[in-house]
């Protein structure tokens, strides 16, 4: 059993969801190819004919249950060994099961991981990265122009409230003094 990494169970869905296209396209191209060689008539007498085995083979296991009905008292009798046997035949089916789950799964990440690599070597991927590279390079020497920008500006701004306090308090002083002198 292969070693799991974190994004194994990304690229198992990436593979499932894969395969799940491969397959449909597959079915999706059988049914339209069948139906495009069936007419009308010869797609109803296939219907009635299908139509005809189900009813018939119904009928059958109608008949069938209904014969083994009788027997069922004596089968009850036989259930504890059945069950026991039946429980041992589970456990043996769901180890297998569980065996096939996960080479399954192995077989899906696999196939994920080769396609998450494919499209990370197209071209078309590799322009996309170049492009988030340099568009966050910018962003970055916006973010500093701005921030050197606002250091300057509050400096500037405080130089400007100083000198408007200075001129204000020149001019507090002039007209007191202009004041005092236009009474004398």
């Amino acid at each position: 059993m292969a070693t799991r990494t974190p994004v194994t169970p990304l690229y198992a869905i990436a593979g499932a969801g894969d395969l799940a296209v491969e397959k449909f396209r597959a079915v999706s191209d059988d049914v339209t190819t069948r139906f495009a060689k069936l007419d009308q008539k010869t797609l109803q007498s296939t219907v009635q004919t299908e139509l005809s085995k189900r009813q018939a083979e119904l009928s059958e296991r109608l008949e069938t249950l209904v014969a083994n009905a009788k027997t069922v008292p004596a089968t009850l009798r036989e259930l504890p060994a059945v069950a026991q046997a039946g429980l041992t035949v589970a456990q043996a089916g769901l180890t297998t099961v569980l065996g096939q789950a996960e080479e399954t799964y192995e077989d899906l990440a696999g196939r994920g991981k080769d396609l998450v690599t494919r499209i990370r070597t197209q071209k078309a991927t590799e322009d996309l990265a170049a492009q988030a590279r340099t568009t966050v390079s910018k962003a970055k020497a916006t973010r500093t122009t701005a921030k050197k920008t606002a250091g300057t500006t509050s400096r500037n701004v405080k130089a400007t409230a100083t000198s408007a306090r200075k001129t204000a308090k020149s001019a507090t002083k002039a007209a007191g003094t202009a004041a005092a002198k236009v009474g004398d």
